[in-house]
């Protein structure tokens, strides 16, 4: 097995988190006015708390997506089959991680059907960070 090139890992992560954030935020801010309303009448003053950490936690997903994309890419026959089986992975966990707020703080399911919708985001978040990842010469 060949070494990872954490260089590469950690520019293209950085790069797949950052455009998952700003589609993410564009998909929320368009469909998600029931969420906020929902997750918003169970915070402290009736707003959400957006800082940084939240968008770090974001960031750190997209570097473990293309350290998983170079894991598996070697064991796909093609890279478009690597981009959907990282992408599948990346938004199952976290389509898990916010079930469980959603159960905890009992949001309506029809808040959150529409934020199931970030799995677009995610492919082509996933795809932009691989083809960066793929094209960056290793030193």
């Amino acid at each position: 097995m060949r070494s990872l090139d954490w260089s590469r890992i950690i520019l293209c992560g950085f790069v797949a988190g950052v455009t998952f954030t700003l589609l993410t935020a564009v998909l929320v801010g368009t469909f998600g006015s029931e969420f906020f309303a929902s997750v918003g009448a169970h915070a402290t003053g009736g707003s959400t708390n957006t800082g940084p950490a939240l968008y770090f936690a974001t960031v750190a997903a997209g570097l473990w997506a293309m350290w998983l994309y170079a894991v598996v890419r070697p064991r796909f026959s093609n890279k478009i089959r690597a981009v959907i089986a990282v992408s599948l992975a990346w938004w199952l966990i976290a389509c898990l991680q916010s079930l469980k707020w959603v159960l905890l703080l009992d949001i309506p399911l029809s808040a959150c059907l529409p934020l199931s919708w970030n799995l677009v985001p995610t492919a082509i978040a996933v795809f932009i960070g691989s083809t960066l990842f793929d094209s960056v010469q290793s030193n």
